[in-house]
């Protein structure tokens, strides 16, 4: 029987670390997967507690996620994968409104929005999203650069062309609950191609929390003679050409290739080997705190919707509320309810460091305005935060992409970069991005190994 053709580390097992590792293990390598948290999966992760299974970041999958399917369909994930509802609501004067948010069409139908907005909406937007469609593709977010869209900000376009209403009940709630971004400092181009994807858009959950995906992707690796070193921070990766040589903690390991799937910001710190042009570049990428807080309920919540947004201006601290039992049966115990409150960008800060009754005072006002008696009901609080949560794709990001794309495959022979900052702000970008890093690699590597 044949050996592995060459030896590789992935440093990072999160989405993008082990859809590379997969990858690489497809292509003849032995494999070594290398991260400082306890668990594979990066923030598509699931804390089990009492029976609760708590999504504190990435909540869903999209159906339009091609690499990611197709990586959960390889590894038998596929099977966990449950439709969910979609049925969503925006805050706004003091009640909830249901829409399947994101969607333009069902935002037409909604009686969040006033009517002066809704016909701009009809008239304006939809035509324009159909106009523009060929360049609002969130697998290849240059192409909206290419056609201009890159050069302003979503609030500054959205203002001039359809006015305030449309940045404080459509644009603001998006970006701050799925991407941790204002509308004043993500780019316009970004915003259309994520309304342009959810007019044709449905959302799965997977059985267990987002958590399986990292716990198949795992055993699949292993089951395939890959190591996983778990709980095994790398402190710096160098190369001489001939190898690349991983350092921690009292230890140095040597292979014949790696991939660094980490946040830009973490990859600055451990890579000695990149060029200053390709330093420079990644130092352009901009990231900022993430923070949930997960509140373990004696009973259910009582409401239809999974995940309700507020408007800007509705909220102090708060940016978005997920029931968890009505995304996917299971994940709650009978008779018991789970709520997930995102912090909004400027809280997630303050909230590093801080514990979770603090977490809960600073968030709870903003909770109870929408369950008002649900402070009684509280059985455990959660506190989760992270440092390089968001990915921030501001006005010039999109535009750059192809260039810094160049920077991370070819600051180092035998070494590229994944992460989400390469593609696109979700799962999906980071699992293309792993998945480029590992057929770059594997095309420079193999034939010399």
């Amino acid at each position: 029987m044949n050996g592995p053709r060459f030896a590789a580390a992935v440093v990072g097992a999160g989405p993008a670390g082990l859809a590379a590792a997969l990858r690489l293990q497809g292509l003849g390598a032995a494999v070594t997967v290398f991260d400082s948290a306890p668990a594979a999966g990066g923030r598509a992760c699931t804390d089990s507690v009492a029976g609760f299974h708590v999504d504190p970041a990435v909540q869903l999958l999209s159906s339009g996620y091609a690499s990611t399917l197709r990586v959960a369909r390889a590894v038998g994930a596929d099977r966990l994968l449950q439709r969910s509802p979609g049925r969503d609501a925006l805050w706004r004067k003091g009640r909830a409104h249901e829409v399947v948010y994101g969607s333009p069409a069902s935002m037409l139908a909604s009686g969040a929005l006033p009517l002066a907005l809704k016909l701009r909406m009809g008239a304006q937007y939809l035509p324009f999203l159909q106009r523009h469609g060929s360049a609002l593709d969130l697998a290849a977010l240059e192409r909206a650069a290419g056609a201009g869209l890159d050069a302003e900000s979503a609030a500054a376009w959205g203002q001039r062309e359809l006015g305030s209403d449309f940045v404080d009940l459509l644009v603001a709630p998006l970006l701050a609950t799925l991407y941790g971004t204002g509308p004043d400092e993500a780019s316009a181009g970004f915003y259309h191609a994520l309304a342009h994807q959810g007019m044709n858009l449905q959302v799965m959950a997977l059985a267990g929390g987002i958590g399986e995906f990292g716990r198949v992707c795992a055993e699949r690796i292993a089951a395939g003679a890959g190591s996983l070193r778990l709980g095994t921070p790398v402190h710096a990766v160098e190369t001489d050409g001939a190898r690349v040589h991983l350092s921690g903690d009292g230890w140095t390991e040597s292979f014949d290739a790696a991939v660094l799937a980490m946040p830009a910001p973490a990859a600055l710190g451990v890579a000695k080997f990149l060029t200053p042009q390709a330093a420079e570049r990644l130092a352009r990428v901009r990231v900022r705190p993430a923070a949930s807080l997960a509140l373990l309920l004696d009973r259910p919540l009582g409401v239809r919707w999974f995940g309700l947004s507020f408007a800007r201006g509705e909220s102090r601290v708060a940016a978005a509320l997920c029931a968890e039992e009505n995304k996917v049966s299971g994940l709650v115990p009978p008779g018991k309810g789970l709520l997930v409150v995102f912090a909004q960008p400027r809280t997630a800060g303050r909230l590093a460091g801080a514990d979770a009754a603090e977490a809960l005072r600073e968030l709870m006002p903003d909770v109870a305005r929408v369950f008002p008696r649900i402070e009684s009901t509280v059985q455990e609080a959660r506190l989760y935060t992270w440092s390089h949560g968001w990915t921030v794709f501001y006005p010039g990001h999109l535009g750059a992409l192809p260039a810094l794309r160049s920077a991370a495959f070819d600051a180092a022979d035998r070494v590229a970069l994944a992460g989400d900052y390469l593609h696109a702000p979700t799962v999906e970008g980071a699992v293309t991005s792993g998945l480029a890093a590992a057929e770059r690699l594997a095309s420079r590597i193999a034939p010399n190994s």
